[in-house]
C-alpha cells in the first residue's frame, strides 16, 4: 500500500489499465478454453460412438455361439481417428459383466467393470460414457448395447480409446495462453503507459506554468484544453483562483498604499503642530486652538481606524458575524435617531416614509443580517446624505415592501454625482473632486456600506435623481420560509 501510495499517477493509471485488461484477457481466455474443451469432447465422443457402432456392425455368432469380430477393424485408420492407432481395446461383456470376446490387444486392465447404475443407463440410452486411467494415461471408454444377434441375452460392447490427442490439444491451447496472456500484458503496460502519458501531458503543462507563476507575474494563466474534459475544468478553476488572487493582491496592494497615505497625512499634522506647539509660548487662546485641532485629527484616526476594523471583519468572512432575524425598519429608524442631532446642526431635516411597513407583518419586515453590520451600513448612508446636503433641506428615507424584497431608499438633495464616478463611489478611498470642502472623510464610508450589502447577499446602488441630489438604494431579500 506505501508502494501504491509513492508512484506517480501516470504509473498508477498504467498499471489500473493493465490490471483490467489482464483480468479481462484471462476471463476471456479462460471461457474461450472451456468452451473449445467442451466441444472438442463432444466430438471425441460422437467419434468414439460412431466407432462403436462400425465395431457392432462386423460383430457376428459363429456357429458354436460365441461372438466373432473382424480383427482389422482397429487397423482401419479411417475408422479410428482420432484414436491413436492400434491402441483401441474392444471387449464385448455380457449384463453380468462376464467378458465374452475382446481384441487381441485387451486385457483386463483395459475393462471396466459395468455397475448396475451404468447398467441401467446403457439399457435405457444405449450407451454410456466413463473414464479409465491406463498407465497414467486418461482412456475413454464407452458402454455400447449391442443389438441382438442369434441370442437372446443382450451384450454390452466395451471400447477404451485412449486421450491422448484430446489432452494434447488441450494441454497446447493453455500453453498458448500462458505465452500469450504475458505478452499481452506487457503489450497493454507499455502502450497503456505511452496513451496515459499523452493524456496526462495537458496537466503536466498546467503544472508546469504554475510554478512559473508568483506575485510577480499573477497576471499570467495557465493553458486550457480544447476539449471540455476534467483536466478543461481543472485548467479554468486555476484560472479562476489565479484571477481571485490577482484581485486580492492589486485590492490588498492599494488598500496598503492607500491606508498609508490616509494615516500618514493626520499623523505629519499633529507631528508638525505638536513641533510648532512647543517652539515657542503660547496664548490661552491659541493653547484651545491646538487642542481643537488635535481633537479632530484624534478623531479622524479613530474614525478611520474604526472603518479598518469593520472591513476586516467583514473580509475575514462568515465566521466572525452573527447572523440573527431583524426587522429592517427597527434598525433603519434605530440609525436615523443617532443622526438627528447631526442632521440639526446643518438645519436638514430627516423625513422618514415608511407608510408601505406600517401594514406589513413582523414575518415581512424580518430579514436574515448581522444587526450591527447593517446599522453600520444604513448608518453610513446617512451619515453621507447630510455631509454633501445642503442647509435647510430634506433627506428622505423611504421603505418599499416587496413581494419578496425589502426597499430601502435615501434621497438628498445635494450637488449629485457626475456619471463618470458614480460607479467608483463604492471603492475604497475614493474621494470625488472638490468634496473635501463639503466634507471631511476618509473615503471608507460607501466601501464598508458596499461590502456589508455583499456580505449580507444584498444589492446596493446609487442614481442621480432627475432634479437635485442623489438616491442610494438598498435591496435585500426577505427571510425564507423552510
Amino acid at each position: 500500500m506505501k508502494f501504491y501510495q509513492k508512484i506517480s499517477l501516470k504509473l498508477k493509471l498504467t498499471l489500473l489499465f493493465g490490471l483490467i485488461f489482464t483480468g479481462m484477457l484471462s476471463s476471456f481466455s479462460y471461457t474461450i478454453y472451456r468452451e473449445f474443451s467442451k466441444l472438442q469432447s463432444e466430438e471425441f465422443d460422437t467419434t468414439l460412438y460412431n466407432y462403436a457402432i462400425d465395431v457392432a456392425e462386423s460383430l457376428d455368432i459363429d456357429s458354436y455361439g460365441e461372438v466373432e469380430f473382424d480383427p482389422d477393424i482397429i487397423k482401419l485408420n479411417e475408422k479410428i481417428l482420432p484414436f491413436a492407432l492400434g491402441t483401441s481395446y474392444i471387449s464385448v461383456l455380457d449384463i453380468n459383466g462376464k467378458v465374452i470376446a475382446s481384441s487381441s490387444n485387451a486385457s483386463d486392465k483395459h475393462i471396466l467393470a459395468v455397475s448396475e447404475y451404468k447398467l441401467g443407463r446403457v439399457l435405457k440410452k444405449g450407451a454410456s460414457y466413463d473414464v479409465l486411467s491406463f498407465k497414467g494415461i486418461p482412456h475413454r471408454v464407452i458402454n455400447y448395447l449391442l443389438p441382438v444377434l442369434k441370442i437372446d441375452s443382450p451384450l454390452i460392447l466395451q471400447i477404451s480409446v485412449p486421450m491422448t490427442t484430446f489432452m494434447n490439444t488441450n494441454k497446447n491451447l493453455i500453453r498458448f495462453f500462458l505465452t500469450i496472456i504475458p505478452v499481452m500484458m506487457l503489450l497493454s503496460a507499455i502502450i497503456g503507459y505511452f496513451f496515459v502519458g499523452r493524456a496526462l501531458l495537458p496537466m503536466l503543462e498546467i503544472i508546469n506554468k504554475t510554478k512559473k507563476i508568483e506575485v510577480s507575474n499573477l497576471e499570467e494563466r495557465v493553458p486550457v484544453p480544447i476539449a471540455k474534459d476534467e483536466i478543461w475544468q481543472l485548467a479554468d478553476t486555476i484560472n479562476l483562483l489565479l484571477s481571485r488572487l490577482q484581485e486580492s493582491f492589486i485590492s490588498q496592494e492599494r488598500f496598503i498604499q492607500d491606508a498609508s497615505h490616509q494615516l500618514k497625512t493626520p499623523l505629519a499634522i499633529i507631528k508638525g503642530e505638536l513641533e510648532l506647539f512647543r517652539s515657542e509660548n503660547r496664548s490661552e487662546k491659541e493653547m484651545s486652538q491646538f487642542f481643537e485641532s488635535m481633537s479632530q485629527e484624534i478623531n479622524f484616526l479613530v474614525k478611520l481606524t474604526n472603518d479598518l476594523l469593520i472591513l476586516a471583519r467583514v473580509d475575514s468572512g462568515s465566521a466572525s458575524l452573527v447572523f440573527t432575524d431583524n426587522r429592517i425598519d427597527e434598525i433603519v429608524l434605530t440609525q436615523t435617531s443617532r443622526l438627528s442631532k447631526l442632521a440639526s446642526l446643518k438645519k436638514i431635516s430627516l423625513q422618514i416614509q415608511f407608510e408601505a411597513f406600517e401594514f406589513a407583518s413582523e414575518e415581512a419586515l424580518s430579514v436574515f443580517c448581522d444587526p450591527d453590520l447593517l446599522g453600520i451600513l444604513f448608518y453610513n448612508l446617512i451619515e453621507n446624505a447630510i455631509k454633501y446636503s445642503p442647509e435647510n433641506s430634506t433627506i428622505h428615507i423611504k421603505g418599499l415592501n416587496d413581494e419578496d424584497s425589502i426597499i430601502v431608499i435615501i434621497s438628498d438633495e445635494g450637488e449629485g454625482i457626475k456619471d463618470f464616478q458614480i460607479e467608483k463611489i463604492f471603492d475604497r478611498f475614493f474621494r470625488i473632486e472638490g468634496s473635501s470642502k463639503l466634507a471631511q472623510g476618509s473615503g471608507l464610508g460607501l466601501a464598508i456600506c458596499k461590502v456589508v450589502a455583499d456580505s449580507l447577499g444584498a444589492k446596493l446602488w446609487a442614481e442621480n435623481n432627475p432634479t437635485l441630489g442623489t438616491s442610494f438604494y438598498f435591496k435585500m431579500l426577505k427571510k425564507q420560509n423552510n
